[in-house]
């Protein structure tokens, strides 16, 4: 489908000419504006980074590129939808953290303390794990819980336990040392 670049400017691109990386780019950015459209859509106001990320990704995996093991567009395009993906992933996951902090200082009903509560504390919690923590927190049970989110119970149970387990090593990683 994508016409394929030279031995010769991918072997110039693993050596480090920067005129051959710009041709690179440009030979790869139709490509990678197409991933990013299917993906997001233009209209997207994260098109801009998709494409950024898709092209990045492209140079961080060219030297790893071996062409026996197949053609550069297949390795382009596996490269840079995976960052793409990535990135959607990171900032669902930021929004959604950001949600969960913002929805805590508007509502004082929610009874937790909102200084422990910070971008720290929920780092590398999962999607599913930061959804089923903000159900719990407003409902105080994992079977509501698990009817809020529309989970089985046993789903929301093991995302809770694995939550729990995250804050727990997150909260014992910020304590002062006595």
């Amino acid at each position: 489908m994508w016409e394929e670049p030279s031995e010769a400017l991918l072997k110039s691109c693993k050596d480090g000419d920067g005129r051959a990386l710009e041709v690179l780019l440009v030979f790869v950015t139709p490509m990678v504006r197409r991933i990013a459209v299917k993906l997001a859509g233009r209209r997207n106001p994260h098109f801009d980074d998709l494409l950024q990320e898709g092209l990045i990704s492209i140079l961080g995996a060219l030297p790893k590129y071996d062409s026996g093991r197949g053609k550069f567009t297949s390795f382009a395009f596996s490269c840079a939808r995976n960052g793409m993906v990535s990135f959607l992933r990171k900032e669902k996951a930021r929004r959604y953290v950001h949600g969960v902090l913002d929805r805590a200082d508007e509502d004082p009903s929610i009874a937790w303390p909102t200084p422990a509560l910070d971008e720290g504390l929920l780092e590398g919690l999962t999607v599913m794990e930061a959804a089923v923590l903000d159900a719990f927190l407003h409902t105080g049970s994992v079977s509501a819980s698990a009817g809020l989110l529309g989970w089985p119970r046993k789903k929301a149970d093991n995302a809770l336990q694995r939550a729990r387990r995250k804050l727990r090593v997150n909260l014992e990683g910020n304590r002062p040392d006595e």
